[in-house]
């Protein structure tokens, strides 16, 4: 039997499962008939080292390994670059590394028994958590032993809405191209007095632990609020943990390493922008792409995008006593903080060390994870357009982190089920930290 009969067979059989429980697992999403889903099958991860050596003879190795041979990157920083190269074009691209003296590391030799696998264990495992359904297991079907749609994650959004409606409201802030809700879920017990927290995920597509993160970082917050301590329950809480619904329905139905948006292109046969790329700082400067086909396309203009303009002009309206804006992203293993679009730290960048450091010695003792906590710069790269830099630059936000999730290449953003629960307790971690940092308001 081959892995594709066996992997047929069991959604059939996890289908049959869910049906009689009258719902099926949020993994099994419509497609669209127009679209057929992209298949990976033998591409290849490689992670490339010493690219910064081929930068110096002005050979800027992503760029000519996306737009030569059709490579998808996943991560580049000053250290390695990591990307997928299609079957076809695997012996052509190594042959342009060996003429520049580059050798790559394979991460992985088949991409699509990667995400496979991913779907074959969050099948079982949704399967498994539908039928032994408790009285304490969420109305909306959320849990986190998979990645679910995102009528899932707004449908447990409205639940904690309506448990909690006197402290919890529900925000529509705008729609996407494709007709969307942007949803905003705000927590406060006093919203004229309480300093504000912000938290994002989901603001490119193909980072699924991001939204499966911050949906458990909702989760924490609200299972147990009236014995959460005063520097929890003194904040207001602004939540949103898909910022690229599009992106991530279309990843979920047809391209899996989808990462930009899906507005479409007014000059090119491509669609998207990098969201992440589209805050009006540092824009037209290093880090992005002006070809629509790029994975980093910074857009038309700054702020060019539907999601970024609800965005910003959400918290613009808000930007009193707002103290920290937290964006999760994946991968890499990092809390970094500003500055991302240019070679300098901020100000006051040594107690966002302490803080971000602190956190990373908290996870470590929790989960046994390393995280790192820098500037996002020196590790990242430079890159304008980011929301993290936008929220400290327009809006004077201090505690600004960009919270890079598991893993550190081996799965990258096909992470398999079985790790969400203490990622997304990582990233708790850092959600608890901040907040002890800013304290609650009457300690002002």
């Amino acid at each position: 039997m081959t892995q594709k009969t066996q992997l047929l067979m069991l959604l059939l059989v996890a289908a049959a499962a869910a049906s009689s429980a009258n719902e099926l697992p949020s993994n099994l999403t419509q497609l669209d008939a127009n679209e057929i889903p992209q298949r990976y099958d033998e591409a290849q991860l490689w992670r490339i080292y010493n690219i910064s050596e081929a930068m110096q003879q002005r050979v800027p190795v992503g760029q000519m390994l996306e737009q030569k041979f059709g490579g998808n990157i996943w991560k580049e920083n000053s250290k390695f670059l990591d990307i997928s190269i299609a079957r076809d074009q695997l012996k052509a691209a190594r042959s342009f590394l060996s003429a520049h003296r580059l050798d790559p590391q394979i991460l992985s030799h088949n991409i699509q028994s990667m995400i496979d696998e991913e779907l074959l264990e969050g099948i079982q495992s949704s399967s498994f958590t539908l039928g032994s359904r408790t009285k304490k297991a969420a109305r909306s079907g959320m849990h986190w032993k998979d990645y679910h749609d995102l009528e899932t994650i707004y449908s447990f959004m409205r639940e904690i809405r309506s448990k909690f409606p006197n402290i919890v409201r529900l925000y529509t802030i705008g729609q996407t191209a494709e007709g969307r809700d942007l949803k905003v879920l705000r927590i406060s017990e006093n919203p004229r007095e309480n300093k504000k927290v912000w938290i994002d995920g989901g603001i490119h597509a193909r980072e699924w632990i991001s939204p499966a993160t911050v949906t458990f970082i909702l989760y924490q917050l609200m299972s147990d609020w009236e014995n959460q301590p005063a520097h929890i329950r003194g904040l207001t809480w602004y939540i949103m943990p898909v910022m690229n619904p599009d992106g991530y329905e279309y990843s979920r139905t047809t391209n899996r390493l989808w990462r930009k948006n899906r507005s479409p292109s007014r000059r090119a046969q491509c669609s998207g922008v990098d969201l992440n790329r589209n805050f009006d700082i540092g824009w037209n400067g290093y880090g992005s792409s002006t070809n629509p086909c790029s994975d980093t396309y910074r857009g038309s203009s700054p702020a060019s995008e539907r999601e970024t303009r609800a965005v910003a002009e959400f918290l613009a309206k808000r930007k009193y006593n707002l103290e920290s804006y937290l964006t999760f992203h994946s991968y890499g293993q990092m809390i970094v903080y500003p500055w991302a679009y240019k070679a300098v730290k901020v100000k006051d960048a040594s107690v966002l060390q302490r803080v971000s450091s602190l956190a990373a010695e908290r996870i470590l003792q929790k989960t046994g994870t390393s995280y790192r906590a820098a500037v996002t710069h020196e590790v990242l790269g430079i890159a304008g357009g980011g929301s993290d830099d936008w929220s400290r630059a327009a809006l004077g936000v201090k505690y600004v982190y960009t919270i890079e999730l598991r893993d550190r290449g081996a799965y990258g953003f096909v992470l398999p089920p079985r790790f969400i629960k203490d990622t997304a307790l990582e990233g708790w971690t850092v959600v608890e930290t901040v907040a002890q940092a800013i304290g609650p308001s009457s300690a002002a």
